[in-house]
């Protein structure tokens, strides 16, 4: 498809968020913008060295902090002119036994930065949201007006609540903002998600590749830099006022075991030396509860606007797969899948 040649304008930026892969991924396009940008994140799912890829610029600033606490977020909002708001649960299983978690980083966050943008006559908001708000639609592909919406998950109604809240203050105040509704990332620096445990854990063993569920998930994957380019190329093209909701990632979609079997290629493996492990006994065949079985985007919208992604699903998992394996084999990090993050970790992660 070919794209329009736009330019997103220099603007004083917040990330919450800003710390983790697809917010290191945005904080560098938008410091090659020339914009100056201030990060406030958790850093509780950041890798240790995020903010390596940045080198030392001084229209960086750097706030630890919980995007849920009000008194700093209020303090951090004043002078910026743009808020990108990334921060949230990356942990959708571990909502099960812990609801308040995604509440906190979903809801409360939500409501606590948008009430910030208020007090500071902040106008622009990109929010993101997920596929998975879609629950299981009457149609499929679905598009950004199909419903009802009915959530089958704490992080997909946290998701869809905070589309509320923005859409709220959004209509009443005349703000410019979008709902990014984000296929299945991946990339090079995750640290979490069906490539990258599927990666530690051929890494470990790369005769034998456990699958949660029965492999027949099926999602849009999309590489974080096109996701970024997506969000940039509909906030430099679209003008009017209110919330705009948008699909941001490939037509079609991949299953679970399509993703195991491209990444076994990835790692330079043979098929027929791994021993692909069913786990799960779920009947839906999700990995875990609230894992949705399909989403799958209708992209008329982002086309609409003259956009589509440079990779395909197929080349976004491999080259994710291949750089995570790199990064791991080059820094010698802990292998540690989600779930095994999930159980060394006290909070949630809040960090996108």
């Amino acid at each position: 498809m070919a794209r329009l040649n736009v330019v997103l304008p220099a603007a004083r930026t917040l990330v919450t968020g800003g710390a983790g892969f697809i917010g290191g991924s945005l904080v560098e396009t938008l410091l090659a913008d020339g914009s100056e940008v201030t990060v406030l994140d958790d850093l509780s799912s950041a890798e240790p060295a995020w903010r390596e890829r940045f080198g030392i610029s001084d229209r960086l600033t750097f706030i630890e902090g919980d995007a849920a606490d009000a008194d700093l977020v209020r303090t951090v909002m004043a002078g910026h002119e743009r808020v990108v708001h990334l921060a949230s649960g990356t942990d959708i299983g571990g909502g099960f036994d812990r609801p308040w978690l995604d509440f906190r980083s979903g809801v409360v966050a939500t409501e606590v930065v948008c009430e910030a943008m208020h007090r500071h006559r902040v106008r622009e908001l990109w929010y993101a949201s997920s596929g998975v708000v879609y629950g299981r639609p009457a149609r499929v592909p679905t598009g950004e007006g199909d419903g009802p919406l009915l959530p089958e998950s704490h992080y997909a109604a946290a998701k869809l609540a905070g589309e509320a809240i923005v859409s709220g203050f959004a209509h009443l105040y005349g703000w410019r903002a979008f709902a990014f509704r984000f296929g299945n990332t991946v990339g090079g620096t995750s640290n979490h998600g069906v490539v990258h445990d599927l990666v530690v854990k051929l890494l470990r063993d790369p005769t034998r590749l456990e699958i949660l569920g029965d492999g027949t998930p099926a999602k849009p994957y999309v590489a974080d830099t096109d996701l970024v380019a997506g969000m940039r190329h509909a906030a430099a093209v679209v003008r009017s006022t209110g919330l705009l909701p948008l699909n941001v990632g490939p037509e079609g979609v991949i299953t679970v075991r399509r993703v195991a079997e491209l990444v076994i290629e990835s790692l330079g493996l043979a098929s027929e030396s791994v021993r692909m492990a069913l786990a799960g006994d779920r009947a839906d065949g999700g990995g875990w509860p609230g894992d949705t079985p399909l989403v799958s985007f209708d992209t008329t919208a982002m086309r609409s606007l003259g956009w589509a992604p440079a990779m395909d699903a197929n080349e976004a998992i491999r080259g994710a797969a291949s750089s995570i394996a790199a990064r791991y084999r080059g820094a010698g990090s802990p292998l540690m899948t989600s779930l095994e993050r999930r159980a060394a970790q006290v909070g949630g992660a809040r960090s996108r």
